[in-house]
């Protein structure tokens, strides 16, 4: 079947993945991998990191189509999908320490680039662990609610929220460090 409108809704999409049709997947896509990609970065903060995430769930997306159950929309299963991968990426950044270091120098290298406040922010977010980074990438910069997080986090909506309680209090406290230094 040849789609020719992009504006088709996910659901009969989807249903044209499932039975093969390689264009609704492509449609599906173009339409979400920015989105999945910055999720990707602002969890992991290393740009060829999060193009790999992006890249390795619609993989996985691609090979799971045809089991996607629709109890979900495909937008929060994209992000579960995302969400495993990262989990698979952090392990993998675990047994390569070096590849850690050099990581790090990119990131060093991105924040001096950037203005003085985003650098800052920067410099909080690599701070936190990967589980809050991830719970503030969830419900800040994708807007989702502590219910959609969950779900895509597969974890209980309240360790969501400790998990905001948890950042938030970090990040505060190491912005306002960070402000201490820079009027020293």
């Amino acid at each position: 079947m040849r789609i020719e409108n992009e504006d088709v809704p996910d659901a009969q999409l989807v249903g044209n993945a499932r039975s093969g049709d390689a264009q609704s997947f492509e449609i599906l896509f173009d339409r979400y991998y920015a989105m999945i990609h910055a999720f990707a970065y602002r969890v992991c903060l290393v740009e060829t990191e999060a193009d790999d995430i992006a890249q390795e769930t619609f993989i996985r997306a691609a090979r799971g189509i045809s089991n996607f159950r629709g109890t979900a929309s495909f937008k929060n299963w994209l992000y579960r999908i995302a969400h495993n991968a990262l989990i698979d990426w952090g392990k993998k950044a675990k047994r390569h320490r070096d590849k850690q270091v050099d990581f790090a120098a990119e990131l060093d290298t991105r924040a001096q680039a950037r203005t003085p406040d985003y650098a800052d922010i920067h410099f909080a977010l690599k701070q936190l662990s990967p589980d809050l980074r991830e719970a503030v990438a969830l419900v800040y910069f994708e807007e989702m609610n502590h219910r959609e997080a969950a779900d895509a986090m597969d974890c209980a909506e309240t360790t969501v929220s400790w998990r905001i309680f948890q950042a938030k209090r970090a990040l505060k406290k190491l912005l306002k460090e960070k402000e201490g230094e820079s009027h020293e």
